[in-house]
């Protein structure tokens, strides 16, 4: 009995990827490895491996690891910094509310490039990378100064503020490792932490002092 064979269904043809696209999907496997491991035990070869390519592939788009490094952390900052951008329609608790809720929104859908921005190496936080990170925080600083409806910071105010916001980073670092409280709690604790520390900067800032007296 002859069977007739039936002619080979041809695979779906592999989409071919623009530079922009390719280079995006470079990227991406760049955070997920950098939010894994420090900056200066990933290779340029350990990216190509993640993101599916070849070697010589990832090394026409990126020349070195410290190139892809640089245009990873670049990528995880300008998403953080347009979640960023102040709204002006809203009362000032409401605003400073606004500001930790983004922070943390952008942490969680992105925690990939927001763990890579800032667990990094601290060899690799020097120099562009360095400016990056200073740049994230600059523009929350300026977010909550903005919230607070002021337009000169003194001394005390930004003494409590920048000290505030290395404790909101490490608490959404702390978060996103370990995952057992709910965001909301995590939020809640930080406003607490915040208004704690604007009290204290209150004591020598009549401003803060007449701001927090306008919260209650």
């Amino acid at each position: 009995m002859s069977t007739t064979a039936r002619p080979a269904t041809p695979s779906a043809p592999r989409r071919r990827l623009t530079v922009e696209d390719r280079r995006q999907e470079l990227i991406a496997a760049a955070l997920e490895l950098f939010s894994d491991r420090p900056a200066d035990e990933i290779t340029l070869d350990d990216v190509a491996a993640r993101a599916g390519v070849s070697r010589a592939l990832a090394y026409r788009y990126f020349g070195t690891r410290a190139e892809i490094y640089v245009a990873a952390m670049r990528s995880a900052a300008d998403e953080m910094l347009a979640l960023l951008d102040p709204s002006h329609d809203a009362d000032p608790l409401t605003r400073l509310v606004e500001a930790i809720r983004l922070f943390f929104e952008f942490a969680e859908a992105h925690a990939t490039g927001f763990q890579a921005l800032l667990s990094g190496h601290p060899g690799a936080r020097a120099g562009t990378v360095g400016a990056i990170v200073e740049e994230v925080r600059g523009a929350l600083f300026d977010r909550l100064v903005e919230g607070m409806g002021r337009r000169q910071v003194s001394a005390e105010l930004r003494l409590a503020l920048r000290s505030w916001i290395a404790a909101a980073e490490a608490a959404a670092l702390d978060w996103l490792t370990n995952r057992d409280l709910p965001r909301r709690a995590v939020e809640d604790f930080l406003l607490s932490q915040l208004y704690a520390a604007l009290t204290v900067a209150a004591t020598g800032d009549r401003e803060v002092a007449q701001f927090l007296e306008g919260l209650q």
